[in-house]
């Protein structure tokens, strides 16, 4: 520096403290600037913490049923204590509903279905000695029904007539069954095809009756009711001691206990 400068500047100084002191204040200040910067930065940490431990416990609290309340039983003093293993705890799903084949069921649905009608779900009803199945069209409209009972008969029944009712009708016989078909299509608004058969081999009679409603033409063509009625399966399906009893359907043609007479031509 020339010696010009150094005169003017050596003044310039003149009555300021020395510097080494403020520096050494300016890196104090900088370092408790930092240290309080830590501590807020830990404190923070620690309260987040504690938040989410309050939140769980006040979610486990609410969401987690409490233990039943009651007075808790002690043993007396040198009595056996046996441990006893708590009821476990019973699902929330409906146990299934065991499922019993229906037999006559399976015979009479193929046929509906091949007509492109449908047997109802849940229509089917039961009982001692006789089924009934709700039948609907592809459009969900009521077609009647399909009712088929078996009846416990003497040794020498004979198939009714249906407009002479002392009269016996002569039987069709196909590979041990006899059968007589009773079709009644003159009332519009209930046009019925019924079968009677009997099995040879023993004293039942089985009877099939598809009926229509509202001018509505039955389920099951007068040949198809014809052909379960003498479907070996259809007398299988009922138990020996079943008889169509109480709440039996009403038949077009009634199947009554009579003794055999001359048969005559339905």
């Amino acid at each position: 520096m020339s010696t010009p400068l150094n005169r003017l500047l050596e003044h310039v100084l003149e009555g300021e403290p020395p510097l080494g002191d403020e520096v050494d204040a300016v890196f104090r200040r900088a370092d408790r600037l930092r240290r309080r910067r830590g501590h807020l930065v830990l404190a923070a940490g620690v309260a987040t913490a504690g938040l989410i431990v309050s939140l769980g416990y006040v979610l486990t609290t609410t969401l987690l049923p409490s233990p039943p309340a009651g007075p808790v039983a002690t043993a007396a003093p040198g009595a056996e204590v046996v441990a006893v293993t708590p009821p476990p705890t019973p699902s929330m799903r409906p146990l299934p509903t065991p499922s019993r084949a229906d037999s006559v069921l399976a015979v009479i649905e193929p046929l509906v279905e091949g007509r492109g009608l449908t047997v109802v779900p849940g229509s089917a009803e039961r009982g001692d000695g006789w089924r009934r199945y709700g039948i609907a069209g592809s459009d969900g409209r009521a077609r009647g029904s399909i009712e088929v009972g078996i009846f416990d008969v003497r040794k020498k029944w004979c198939f009714p007539v249906a407009a002479d009712p002392d009269a016996c009708a002569r039987a069709d016989s196909t590979e041990g069954v006899e059968s007589v078909r009773y079709d009644d299509v003159s009332d519009p608004d209930r046009q019925v095809r019924q079968t009677i058969a009997r099995r040879l081999d023993d004293n039942r009679v089985v009877a099939v009756m598809a009926s229509g409603t509202a001018r509505r033409k039955p389920a099951l063509t007068g040949a198809q009711v014809e052909q379960v009625a003498t479907d070996e399966r259809i007398f299988d399906a009922f138990r020996k001691p079943e008889n169509c009893n109480d709440g039996c359907p009403e038949f077009g043609t009634p199947v009554s206990d009579r003794l055999t007479r001359s048969p005559e031509t339905d």
